[in-house]
């Protein structure tokens, strides 16, 4: 391997490791997006747990009871939020606990 493809490797894996894995929440890619706007959360309130497509994001109530909006991209207890990966896939981006709030 040459100098130039470890240090793309190397600078990869630190990326990578900086952000936290991207995940669906189920361990698996997600359903193929181009950008946010095509994804959603599998739940409503922010107590969802996985990124499903828009598609298929649940009904939800007009209002939530604890301060989030109904079709929140917060997932995990909010230390999630769902995204469009890089590869193009509804995705999960994984943080500290509570760091998403909308």
């Amino acid at each position: 391997m040459t100098r130039t493809v470890k240090g793309v490797l190397g600078g990869a894996l630190l990326a990578l490791w900086a952000c936290g894995p991207l995940d669906d929440g189920g361990g698996m890619e997600g359903p193929p997006c181009q950008d946010v706007s095509d994804c959603a959360s599998d739940g409503c309130c922010g107590a969802g747990t996985a990124a499903v497509a828009a598609s298929e994001e649940p009904m939800c109530p007009t209002s939530c009871t604890n301060g989030r909006q109904p079709h929140s991209l917060c997932v995990n207890n909010g230390s999630g939020l769902v995204t469009c990966d890089l590869g193009k896939h509804c995705s999960v981006a994984l943080g500290a606990p509570g760091s998403c709030t909308n």
